[in-house]
């Protein structure tokens, strides 16, 4: 240690024994906390402050979904939870002194790219676990391996803070409508399906995005962290009892979804249990949470607080390694923001000049009455085309193009929030993939079948991203990045098409495919777009 490293360690000595004492003299702060955890805490502290600032879009993200999503309102008591976990663990802060670690900086530059990689690929939800991620290296860094270990269950608990797993829905839909009919067919009710549509005599039911059972997965898996953490010991029951809470609540709504559509069919109206099926299903989940708990207190161990040995005596922490470890930890996170602000600067927010939609041969002529009730939901579009068109011996062809000016972070075209279609007019009963070929190319499309009413249409959807057309929502998303990455952003589109369905004579997959092979190439007429903006310099 050199000497201006216990000069430093002295005068922070100095301000600790000029706090209020306890009645031995000891200092209050001093005698709950070993050695090193008040400049440990105060460097945490500060490195919160700079997360704060850095990722306050993702901080800002999370807290939004927290508040007008039910199925994440339970994030606001995950803080509280980590406090009683970390309360629990006492001993810890008052018998182990922290060692700054140095070699945790090595996974720091790593985690910050693929920070920088999941913001170019707008996936807010990976931003907001890697910006957790590098601030459990900060923890690590600053407290050490032993500290960091013993604390690691409130440490880890704040991933929770993340408002994670939308993307099982449509899984958990499917899981739920299997089980509803399985049931039904057991008990000998008489049952159809479509897809997420289940109907019986008594009438029509849907198994709806938030019929889906997130909300009860995911309040139950928090749950079932937490109760692990509190009344188990051992990692076995604690690994256990956390897959129970995973898998009984995917069952258990399940059970729920048959048990109103069973309700129905007794009462003899579908209609007189759709009003209180919300209240039905919150009492069913939690009568099922009351049931995890009696089994898990029938296996809970007693606790084992055990204090550590490890004398405070024997290590004097250094606050310079302190600061310069949590310091170089916060710098090596911001690489990734700093690059992100970089790129914003080279592709700033402007207008899409003007241009018209995509040319169709005269074959197909365009209509300029009334078109089919349907369009797609999409949010941020520079510009939106919605026509209709028919040709001889073919029905209405309805053609949406919404189009795009790529930006390095925060592109809305692939966001997850766009929708093929109106939940309030139409209802998608099956979803896949189709191909045709265009041009002598084999081109694969989003295909979904949307009925409302007697009604059904078929949409093809797609992706012009990068002089490529892409069905996957993932490719698009690495395209935009390479146009990014590369500096070669320009213009790119959404692009979906729907046909009637009613008339079998006339299959709207034969519709849609000669449609298409009517429009001039979509790639050219998208790359087109960017020449025009080059050359008014825009």
């Amino acid at each position: 240690m050199t000497a201006d490293t216990v000069g430093a360690s002295d005068n922070w000595m100095k301000f600790v024994t000029a706090l209020p004492s306890t009645p031995n003299g000891q200092p209050i702060v001093s005698s709950l906390l070993a050695p090193g955890w008040q400049p440990a805490i105060i460097l945490i502290g500060i490195a919160s402050i700079v997360f704060g600032i850095a990722f306050r879009q993702e901080i800002i993200g999370a807290v939004q979904v927290w508040v007008d999503s039910t199925a994440y309102n339970h994030c606001f008591l995950v803080l509280p939870l980590v406090g009683f976990l970390v309360w629990e663990r006492r001993t810890v802060i008052s018998s182990v002194s922290p060692r700054a670690a140095l070699w945790p900086l090595l996974a720091m530059p790593a985690l910050s790219a693929i920070w920088l990689l999941a913001a170019v690929l707008d996936i807010q939800e990976g931003r907001q676990l890697v910006m957790v991620a590098m601030f459990q290296v900060v923890l690590l860094v600053a407290l050490g391996p032993r500290v960091f270990r013993q604390l690691s269950a409130p440490f880890l608990f704040l991933f929770f803070l993340v408002p994670s797993g939308a993307f099982l829905v449509a899984s958990l839909q499917t899981i739920t409508a299997d089980i509803a009919v399985a049931g039904l067919r057991f008990f000998r009710i008489p049952v159809f399906s479509d897809g997420y549509m289940i109907e019986i005599p008594e009438g029509p039911f849907e198994i709806a995005e938030a019929c889906a059972g997130l909300r009860f997965l995911i309040a139950s898996s928090v749950f079932g962290c937490f109760f692990a953490m509190v009344m188990y010991q051992s990692s076995l029951r604690r690994a256990l009892f956390i897959t129970m809470s995973i898998i009984v609540p995917i069952g258990a709504n399940g059970l729920r979804a048959l048990g109103i559509i069973v309700l129905a069919h007794l009462e003899g109206s579908a209609a007189a249990v759709e009003a209180d099926h919300i209240l039905y299903g919150w009492a069913f989940f939690t009568l099922v949470i009351m049931i995890l708990i009696a089994i898990g207190m029938a296996f809970a161990e007693k606790p084992r607080r055990a204090p550590p040995t490890e004398s405070r005596a024997r290590y004097r922490p250094s606050l310079w390694r302190f600061t310069v470890a949590v310091s170089a930890a916060v710098l090596l996170a911001l690489i990734g923001p700093a690059y992100a602000f970089r790129l914003e600067s080279l592709f700033p927010v402007a207008q899409l000049a003007w241009g018209d939609s995509p040319h169709v041969a005269p074959s197909w002529h365009s209509l300029s009455g009334a078109l089919p009730n349907w369009r797609p939901l999409v949010h941020g579009a520079d510009r939106e085309f919605l026509e209709g068109f028919e040709q001889p011996g073919s029905g209405i062809v309805v053609r949406y193009v919404a189009l795009y000016r790529l930006r390095a972070i925060g592109n809305m075209l692939t966001t997850a929030e766009n929708r093929l279609v109106d939940d309030r007019d139409w209802r998608i009963a099956e979803r896949g993939e189709a191909a045709f070929s265009l041009g002598g190319e084999k081109i694969t499309v989003t295909s979904a079948e949307i009925v409302t009413g007697p009604r059904r249409r078929l949409v093809w959807s797609f992706y012009v991203v990068d002089g490529r057309i892409t069905a996957r929502l993932l490719e698009a998303k690495l395209l935009q990045a390479r146009a990014v990455l590369l500096r070669r952003a320009g213009v790119a589109a959404l692009v979906a098409v729907s046909a009637s369905m009613d008339n079998p004579g006339n299959p709207a997959e034969d519709q849609l495919a000669r449609f298409l092979a009517a429009n001039e190439s979509l790639p050219w007429y998208v790359d087109s777009l960017r020449l025009v903006e080059a050359e008014l310099g825009v």
